[in-house]
């Protein structure tokens, strides 16, 4: 797995986003605290999560057509320095009149990131070979887990010793830095957009708008005739509809049933990154002997089957290690679905897949964050976590019914080399 960052510009890439993603952890822990902290509604918590998910439902899809048009290296240097900048608004935040502006911020910040993630997402094909795809998502993953360990404990650091303040400056620099190693990558020209042989014409706002309705269908026909791309939208779509309860319910899990402070809640994330590391390290093993749709199902069913245990036994070190233990399979997952999606789909498409992929995901988790949201304080936390437990153990049923077909390169490699064997 690591021989893959003697690639100079994959590992340019690699770093810049463990940079930064360890910055958004900083905010995953000091932004739902802080609101929380200052108005004590469960309403105004979801709210965060919300403004954040919206943009996603509503750009993601057709963001994925400029992606494929634009340069994407500059595509997400851009969007970096951006974020940078928008993230500071939240310095201006002190009481709760002014609590809107962290909610303009977030919402910002969150329509740049559409632009952003596929464009990352579509690059790593141009950056590393077919067989390395593997490797290099599984580092991915590594590097996402790393963040997740690091993250949220010095950010519940900061948010105590210095407040909001300190989180958000710290997460702006990380951008910063990530847009630095970008602006450092060297590609070929052609590689810049795709890796295809087809031309392309010159990359301006009015031809991709004039040409947006039919290239976001060409995209979604794409996915449509392909068993595999469906199957992984389903399975991400249910996965999500849990997904997003947790991130309205699970600070006030915390606070009102573990009776932990920002710190716990930081401990909880840094365990289940210990788990999703481990299961990163581990993926590049576990993916040459198990089929990606018995992965992609033992992670829903384990992490269902894991959050359903943590809500009526929530002692600390129990959630602790059963929070690891569902990071070790989600890791396998986020690396398989990747992969499958990046293989799957042409490089002129790929940006309106993984831009499709993240409109499903997020327009499931915005409406559970919404029930959940504006119905917590009448349910409940415990039932609706027990709901969010159901929804993940759900998807990976779904997984098994319609992921049968699913193969990574590896795997077609090793189809192929056994057909052509002697018959002894």
């Amino acid at each position: 797995m690591f021989a893959v960052l003697r690639k100079r510009n994959f590992t340019l890439l690699w770093l810049g986003q463990v940079v930064s993603l360890c910055g958004d952890g900083f905010l995953y822990i000091a932004v739902p605290y802080y609101v929380y902290q200052l108005t004590g509604s469960v309403l105004q918590t979801g709210i965060t999560v919300i403004v954040e998910t919206l943009p996603r439902v509503l750009l993601s899809s057709l963001a994925g057509v400029f992606v494929d048009r634009w340069n994407r290296r500059w595509t997400m240097l851009i969007a970096d320095l951006l974020r940078a900048a928008v993230l500071l608004l939240m310095l201006l935040v002190h009481s709760a009149d002014l609590l809107w502006l962290i909610y303009v911020a977030l919402a910002a910040q969150a329509i740049i990131s559409q632009f952003f993630t596929p464009a990352s997402m579509a690059l790593i094909p141009s950056l590393v070979e077919d067989e390395q795809l593997i490797a290099a998502n599984s580092l991915s993953s590594l590097g996402q887990s790393v963040t997740r360990l690091v993250g949220p404990p010095i950010g519940g650091v900061l948010f105590t010793a210095l407040g909001l303040t300190g989180a958000v400056l710290m997460d702006s620099v990380t951008y910063v830095f990530s847009a630095l190693m970008l602006l450092l990558i060297v590609l070929p020209a052609s590689a810049s957009i795709s890796k295809g042989g087809e031309q392309k014409e010159r990359v301006v706002v009015a031809a991709a708008i004039k040409h947006l309705w039919e290239e976001w269908v060409g995209g979604l026909r794409l996915i449509g005739r392909s068993q595999t791309l469906t199957g992984i939208l389903l399975t991400m779509g249910v996965l999500m509809l849990g997904q997003g309860i947790i991130q309205v319910m699970f600070v006030v899990f915390v606070r009102n049933v573990m009776h932990g402070d920002a710190m716990v809640y930081a401990w909880v994330l840094t365990s289940q990154g210990v788990g999703s590391m481990l299961g990163a390290l581990l993926n590049g093993v576990i993916s040459k002997w198990l089929r990606p749709v018995y992965q992609i199902a033992l992670a829903g069913l384990t992490a269902g089957a894991a959050i359903l245990v943590i809500i009526y036994y929530p002692q600390l070190v129990l959630v602790m290690i059963l929070t690891g233990f569902m990071g070790v399979f989600v890791a396998g997952l986020v690396v398989t679905l990747y992969t499958l999606l990046q293989v799957g789909a042409e490089d002129r498409y790929r940006g309106r897949v993984f831009g499709t992929l993240e409109t499903v995901m997020s327009l499931a988790m915005l409406i559970s964050m919404t029930l959940s949201s504006s119905f917590g304080d009448r349910l409940g936390v415990v039932p609706w976590m027990t709901i969010s437990g159901a929804l993940v153990l759900l998807s990976g049923f779904v997984a098994l019914l319609t992921l049968r077909q699913a193969r990574l390169p590896q795997a077609e490699k090793r189809a192929v080399e056994k057909e052509m064997e002697p018959v002894l």
